[in-house]
């Protein structure tokens, strides 16, 4: 078999729905297509012209998007298929591609390429779970993207878990509307007016349960697996693990699931497990998994070897130490001092700009605060108080109290009501300044009293020997806080009362796993070195006998 085909044949395999076509179409395909090479910033096709073909990226880089909607553009990234039209049944392309380096590109005939994808019900169940994925993608706003990365694929829990969801708020109002029925005959006016309440309070509940289920999302990139998960005004997550760190993909399903169409994806890698959670078209996800983990070893591979030659090369030119090639974005996490600075906010967003948040992620820094049951029991002797307040003065401006002169019972109720508010946000501002923060280096246990002192206690990651949780009690049972203790030599780190207490402890592993990494990479990189220093050293011994065994003539 000639080289070129075998290397489309390579392309073709690591491709998401072309692995899964038969042996005997790939050769087929592999036939029929045609090696084309093109400049920088060379036209391949153009929006309305005949989609008679398929463009395969060997190497290079495409823009694709339309002109007139720059916000739509998208990158190809070598594996990857431009002018997929034709497997849509359309005719002319609807938008253009031009390449942005020199790119070698297999032009597949538009005929051969969808008998291959018809005949094939697993490549189109994959090709019909991208398409999905490339709509989600454009409705989500995704910020925390690195340059230079972009989602592969990306999609939710599956639509059964946001109907159960939606159980519970309909069926309370159905109960609402029996008890009205049954017993709301004596008082129609306030039937009503509970009618009206509960509809309202039912349907901010159905919509708070549909915001939630849509921001739990599971997305690959070219660079990392991540799970984002989001609960509205309280919580929000991100875990993520590099494709690189991958180790091995299974799927886990229960009875229900096998009927209903979900299962669990698990994604193993060297610092902790990922778990895309109860989602559909689950065997689809754990084959585009190994597709883009074995693309980003190959490509991982080839950095490698591109770092060993820049070595070898300035070692063998003797220019000095070897200048680190530039890693691509997205491999490795960023130390503290490489995150971006806040910008100063004013008093109020400071405030409340995180109100009640409980965790929350900013520049690579995760954020925990104590469960807001601490903060209720908090603010319930200021709420005790200012519901007096209230009372005393209500009564009084009824002439309902009558103990006190007018004037001093009025001063008494602003005072009480003044003094409550006070109380409770001093109180707030206590409960959201004792924080605690993971980065990508350290654990850092921040107390600060308002208008008071400050501690600060930080431990590094690499100095951790044990991370252990508790829950004690039937109230942090239920509503899942507890204390997490990271042992650091003979001293005790605690992050007090933190919602979900295995999920910290977790985010604390992932932390210490990739730091690790880090580590190893840095000592590979040192290995690196001082194998090419070798080899310099042995290139000049060399050279000098050569000079030593061949004199000049005289």
């Amino acid at each position: 078999m000639p080289a070129e085909n075998t290397a489309l044949k390579e392309l073709l395999y690591a491709h998401p729905f072309f692995s899964l076509v038969d042996e005997e179409l790939l050769r087929a395909l592999s036939s029929g297509a045609e090696l084309i090479t093109l400049e920088a910033g060379s036209l391949l096709y153009s929006a309305g012209t005949n989609a008679n073909a398929a463009f395969l990226l060997a190497a290079g880089k495409i823009e694709r998007g339309d002109p007139e909607n720059p916000a739509e553009n998208r990158i190809i990234l070598e594996g990857e298929l431009a002018g997929d039209e034709p497997l849509d049944g359309l005719e002319n392309y609807t938008c253009s591609a031009r390449t942005l380096t020199d790119c070698s590109i297999w032009q597949i005939p538009a005929q051969q390429l969808r008998e291959a994808l018809l005949s094939s019900p697993r490549a189109l169940r994959a090709r019909a779970v991208l398409w999905q994925s490339r709509r989600l993608a454009e409705r989500i706003r995704m910020s925390w993207l690195e340059k230079d990365e972009q989602a592969l694929f990306i999609t939710r829990k599956h639509p059964f878990f946001l109907l159960m969801s939606f159980l519970l708020p309909v069926l309370g109002f159905a109960v609402l509307v029996v008890a009205g029925v049954l017993f709301g005959a004596a008082r129609p006016d306030l039937t009503v007016f509970a009618m009206a309440a509960g509809f309202v309070f039912c349907a901010l509940w159905l919509a708070w349960n549909h915001h939630n289920w849509a921001n739990d999302y599971y997305i690959i990139t070219n660079h990392r697996m991540v799970w984002v998960e989001k609960v509205s005004g309280f919580y929000e997550s991100r875990q993520e693990a590099p494709l690189g760190m991958v180790t091995s993909v299974g799927v886990q399903s229960t009875q229900p699931g096998r009927i209903l169409g979900y299962a669990d994806v698990v994604v193993r890698t060297i610092i902790g497990n990922l778990r895309f959670n109860r989602v559909a078209d689950s065997d689809v996800i754990e084959h585009l998994v190994e597709v883009f983990w074995r693309r980003r070893q190959s490509e991982q591979a080839a950095f490698e070897e591109e770092k060993m030659r820049a070595a070898l090369r300035q070692k063998l030119a003797g220019t000095g130490a070897t200048q680190p090639v530039q890693p691509k974005e997205g491999e490795s996490l960023p130390l503290e001092s490489d995150l971006p600075l806040l910008r100063e906010k004013s008093f109020f967003a400071w405030l409340f700009g995180d109100f009640l948040k409980v965790r929350y992620e900013i520049g690579g820094v995760t954020t925990y605060r104590k469960h807001w049951f601490v903060l209720l029991g908090k603010a319930l002797l200021p709420t005790l108080v200012l519901a007096c307040g209230i009372v005393l003065l209500a009564a009084t401006l009824t002439w309902n109290f009558k103990l006190l002169p007018y004037n001093l019972s009025v001063f008494l109720g602003v005072l009480l009501v003044i003094a409550a508010l006070i109380w409770l946000v001093y109180n707030y501002a206590d409960w959201r300044n004792d924080i605690y923060r993971l980065t990508p280096d350290q654990v850092i246990d921040i107390d600060r009293k308002p208008l008071g002192r400050e501690s600060r206690r930080t431990a590094p990651l690499e100095k951790i020997l044990a991370v252990e949780y508790e829950r004690r009690g039937l109230i942090p049972m239920l509503l899942n806080f507890g204390t997490v203790f990271i042992r650091v030599s003979t001293e005790v780190l605690t992050f007090d009362n933190v919602y979900q207490p295995s999920k910290v402890q977790e985010d604390i592993f992932r932390r210490m796993q990739a730091a690790a990494a880090a580590a190893r990479e840095r000592d590979i990189d040192e290995e690196r070195e001082r194998v090419a220093r070798w080899f310099s050293v042995y290139h000049a011994q060399t050279q000098d006998t050569t000079k030593r065994l061949n004199p000049p003539p005289l």
